[in-house]
């Protein structure tokens, strides 16, 4: 019988590097992977801050963007404001009203006439028919009249 046979290496031999892929010894563990404890809090601390850092991010980008929508808006209403100032500025000038009223026929005057107005009394007192006394004012009138003589004394 005719054996094949490979030659055996010595123990040097198998300690120089060769072009065989190294043998993997299978490491068997109970429990799968294990996580080192006393970490965990340290990354749950890094996550917390991390995601605490994101969010001002957020929010100050957010900030921002609504501060430029509002500068603008302010810029846009700034320039709506002139507008109807020079508007208002145009439609109160004396030089359009004249015009205007020219186009409705009507004609500036040749002379000024001023109009003195004096006070008129309509209903005279209710006291001064029958004493002829003006000088009572109206509040004394009416208390007068109501029984009460509060002002300066008629004489009856």
């Amino acid at each position: 019988m005719i054996r094949h046979t490979t030659p055996r290496r010595s123990v040097a031999a198998r300690a120089l590097p060769s072009d065989e892929p190294p043998q993997r010894r299978s490491r068997l563990r109970r429990g799968g992977p294990r996580t080192p404890l006393p970490l965990l809090p340290l990354i749950a601390v890094a996550a917390g801050v991390g995601i605490a850092y994101v969010n001002q991010t957020a929010h100050a980008t957010s900030a921002s963007y609504h501060e430029t929508e509002l500068t603008a808006h302010q810029d846009q209403l700034r320039a709506q404001d002139r507008q109807l100032r020079d508007e208002l500025a145009r439609l109160e000038s004396s030089e359009r009203i004249v015009a205007a009223a020219q186009r409705f026929g009507m004609r500036p005057s040749n002379q000024w006439a001023y109009v003195a107005s004096l006070p008129v009394e309509v209903i005279p007192p209710i006291g001064a028919q029958e004493t002829g006394d003006t000088t009572n004012t109206a509040v004394q009138r009416l208390l007068a009249e109501l029984g009460g003589d509060f002002g300066p004394s008629t004489g009856r």
